[in-house]
């Protein structure tokens, strides 16, 4: 079912909803949060209508467990927040309600919403446009991502085809997305992720769109494609992502530094850095979290050690010194023009630091005291690990190698007692 533009949508009549009953599904509510049930039973209670919404959804019918809740209501924003009192208010551009619970939880309550008129350069203006269901449903970037859930007979509701689209295996936009991406490029980021995600493919329009305009993204701040990009990074598909974004060129309008190097087919720099992903995706599907700085290594370490066989660096400690500061000049320059944080850009530099005892090893090498106290140590081994190499064993005391030298105590100095002074005596 095709669905109209965003900005066309309160111009034209609204679809009319698929009504899926719960004899259709797979949804339970044994596989919804018990917080998130609780917030939509009590807006049903009180009138309301409440729908979870988004990711959830989608991962529900794929037999997965979503990460997010997130709840829709046709209720106002100050009107959810009188319903909770474990609640607040947050957003500008858009208002939505958090509902908080035990352990740091949050359910996120939002009003539905309609696609604001855009103003003369295109841009969403900066106002609530609170809508109905089929408006916010049209507004969404996806169709997978616009399936709800109606919590008052548990029946989904879909507008725009995309419980079709996620029996099928496909990655489709809402509307025309040659006018949905030129609007707003980062839904070109997300097309990309949840195609690697799920393993589904991009419809022939939506893919065309993606590769069309890739360029767009250079419109967004540098920060947004920083976030959307770690989430690409740390999600558990990188390496299906990776492969995606170079055949899209959008990894190249990211980080248009990496193309000399990966942009070749073949490019076994691009197949190393793929590797390198696919062991970080294996140890987050093991629980393990990845850090950021980590992750982000492993993107550009291919780069870099190609970068660098063209340097003439010397043997020894020179070469420890010169391939320090050599990757301290390279690694920002192939991040460029992403604004990483300065956190997680130096402790890739420090990383690559300790890394250049690795590159040069000698028989009995230590790696001192002051390098192994480091906070970055620990993360260097894992960057350690994922090459292939063993960082932490040069830490560790020599095998068979006892040390018989006592620590010398050193004797505290005696001191002489001194005279004691004669006491004055006291005049009579």
């Amino acid at each position: 079912m095709s669905a109209p533009d965003e900005h066309q949508a309160s111009a034209v009549a609204l679809p009319e909803p698929r009504i899926i009953p719960r004899s259709q599904h797979n949804i339970s509510r044994k596989n919804i949060d018990p917080d998130a049930v609780k917030v939509m039973y009590r807006l049903h209670r009180h009138g309301f209508l409440a729908y979870l919404v988004g990711g959830g959804v989608r991962d529900l019918l794929l037999g997965k467990r979503p990460k997010d809740f997130d709840v829709g209501t046709d209720a106002r924003p100050g009107e959810v927040r009188k319903l909770f009192r474990n609640s607040r208010i947050i957003g500008r551009r858009f208002r939505l309600v958090q509902v908080f619970f035990r352990g740091g939880k949050i359910i996120e309550v939002s009003t539905f919403r309609r696609a604001a008129d855009p103003d003369e350069d295109g841009i969403l203006q900066a106002n609530n446009t609170f809508g109905t269901p089929a408006e916010d449903a049209l507004r969404r970037d996806l169709t997978i991502n616009a399936i709800f859930y109606n919590i008052a007979d548990f029946s989904l509701v879909d507008y725009v085809g995309g419980l079709d689209d996620l029996r099928a295996g496909l990655i489709r936009g809402v509307g025309d997305p040659l006018v949905r991406f030129r609007r707003d490029p980062v839904r070109i980021l997300r097309a990309i992720r949840h195609a690697a995600r799920t393993g589904f493919k991009l419809a022939p329009e939506t893919w065309q769109a993606v590769t069309t305009l890739g360029d767009h993204l250079a419109l967004c701040p540098t920060s947004r494609l920083r976030d959307e990009l770690m989430r690409d990074l740390t999600g558990g598909s990188s390496a299906a992502w990776l492969e995606l974004a170079h055949r899209s060129g959008v990894l190249y309008h990211l980080l248009p530094n990496l193309r000399p190097v990966y942009g070749q087919d073949p490019s076994p720099a691009r197949t190393r850095a793929r590797e390198l992903l696919a062991r970080i995706d294996a140890a987050w599907s093991r629980g393990e979290l990845p850090d950021d700085a980590v992750v982000v290594a492993a993107l550009l370490w291919p780069a870099l050690e190609e970068a660098a066989a063209g340097q003439d660096l010397p043997p020894g400690r020179a070469g420890r010194v010169a391939w320090t500061q050599f990757a301290r000049q390279e690694l920002p320059r192939l991040a460029q023009p992403l604004a990483f944080t300065k956190r997680v850009m130096e402790r890739c530099r420090q990383m690559a630091g300790v890394m250049a005892y690795l590159r040069d090893p000698r028989p009995g090498m230590r790696l001192p005291k002051r390098v192994t106290d480091k906070g970055y140590f620990l993360p260097a081994c894992r960057l350690a690990r994922l090459l292939g190499r063993d960082l932490a064993s040069l830490a560790a005391p020599a095998a068979g190698k006892t040390s018989t030298k006592k620590k010398k105590r050193r004797r505290r100095r005696r001191r002489r007692p001194r005279p004691a002074k004669p006491v004055a005596s006291r005049e009579q």
